[in-house]
């Protein structure tokens, strides 16, 4: 079989085509630029779409609207979206307490979270319940925040609610979280690799709180960051292409952890429109790769879906199975 070559990439990883067969052609829509769904673009970058025998119709959605895409999935819009795992739920939840069944669902997501509370310096050396007293302006990049979410959660587990804090949440789009908080319009954000490694290399702030470290507690190091979900109808009705668009998303995180560091800066720059020695200073901090097991599963459900249903934003009546679609999940 012939081997794909990525010209703009000396040496980058290529993957074997599938053969002559005709591609199937999915729309896929997801949040860019963003580092937390640059796994798209690795998957392009080094065919792995192409050799899974899928044309993609590219989708983008820009930061911080992940409800936007999320709508045009259950209308039928997208068959695929990359984006926050939490608005999958809300959504769900909508058509569950109507009686309906559940239009969308997780079928992939990403290995860690990634989640970071970073904090203007002058907070250093105060403990969460030094600081839980203070007005602080916490950027958040939507109301339904995954990385809000997983706060909440931490807190729940401590006896704590975000209504305990004086803190306001403020809804900034990533881009802007930087400069609000150079300019002092922000005490802090919660949010990805990516901006918390600007912040660091701006020393603007300093990381209070990272779920990779364990500091949300030791589930969330487990905790699918990034999620994958496909519209239902779409999936029961070409179920083998849902496989297929799954595993081209598992071939990229191999070929991730296969290609040379300097050549993954690269591609990751190009997506996120990041220098690369910005993406170099991200590179240990963020994991694109893909892989929800069922254990990550159920750590999703006991961590924020227990927090979103403690706060009422999700019916009672709504189950692991109305949220994710375990066909496509690996068993191991």
């Amino acid at each position: 079989m012939k081997r794909r070559t990525l010209l703009a990439l000396p040496g980058l990883i290529a993957l074997e085509s599938r053969g002559a067969r005709a591609a199937d052609r999915i729309k896929v829509g997801m949040l860019k630029p963003n580092i937390v769904t640059v796994i798209y673009w690795i998957a392009v970058r080094t065919g792995a779409f192409e050799k899974n025998g899928l044309e993609i119709a590219e989708n983008p959605f820009p930061s911080g609207q992940t409800a936007a895409g999320i709508e045009q999935l259950m209308r039928g819009g997208l068959d695929f979206y990359l984006g926050a795992s939490g608005e999958v739920a809300h959504a769900d939840s909508r058509y569950v307490e109507a009686g309906k069944p559940p239009p969308i669902a997780l079928i992939e997501g990403g290995i860690a979270g990634g989640s970071f509370l970073v904090l203007q310096n002058a907070v250093q050396g105060q403990t969460l319940d030094q600081l839980r007293g203070q007005k602080l302006r916490i950027g958040i990049s939507n109301p339904s925040s995954y990385h809000l979410i997983l706060l909440r959660a931490f807190l729940r587990d401590h006896g704590m609610t975000t209504d305990d804090f004086k803190w306001q949440f403020l809804t900034v789009g990533g881009p802007e979280m930087l400069p609000a908080m150079v300019s002092h319009q922000l005490d802090g954000f919660l949010h990805d690799a990516l901006t918390t490694t600007l912040a660091l290399r701006s020393k603007v702030g300093f990381v209070f709180m990272s779920s990779d470290r364990g500091d949300m507690g030791e589930q969330a190091k487990l905790l699918p960051g990034t999620g994958v979900c496909g519209n239902r109808a779409f999936m029961d009705k070409n179920p083998d292409v849902a496989r297929r668009f799954a595993q081209a998303l598992r071939d990229a995180s191999a070929a991730y952890d296969a290609a040379p560091k300097e050549q993954m800066v690269a591609v990751m720059a190009e997506w996120s429109r990041q220098d690369p020695a910005v993406i170099d200073d991200v590179y240990d901090r963020f994991n694109p790769r893909v892989g929800m097991t069922r254990q990550a599963v159920q750590v999703w459900w006991d961590l924020l879906g227990s927090a979103m249903l403690a706060r009422g934003e999700i019916s009672p009546k709504l189950t692991l199975n109305d949220i994710f679609d375990l066909r496509f999940i690996r068993s191991e």
